[in-house]
């Protein structure tokens, strides 16, 4: 007896708080869309910055 109100008080709030992040949204799916977002977004900022600064120009070591 002793021995299962142990499992139950150990195992219950390890599943517990093992499981918090993915209730609250941070699911692998929702993390990667956050990523992908992130990444088109400093790819955009990269892009705007290169303009203003006039650095947009195709470089000369690059062959066409």
């Amino acid at each position: 007896m002793k021995q299962k109100k142990f499992k139950l008080h150990f195992f219950l709030p390890a599943i517990f708080i093992a499981s918090i992040p993915y209730f609250t949204g941070c699911s692998s799916t929702h993390n990667k869309e956050h990523a992908d977002t992130i990444k088109t977004d400093l790819n955009a900022l990269h892009k705007d910055v290169d303009k203003v600064l006039g650095l947009d120009k195709p470089s000369t070591l690059v062959e066409d």
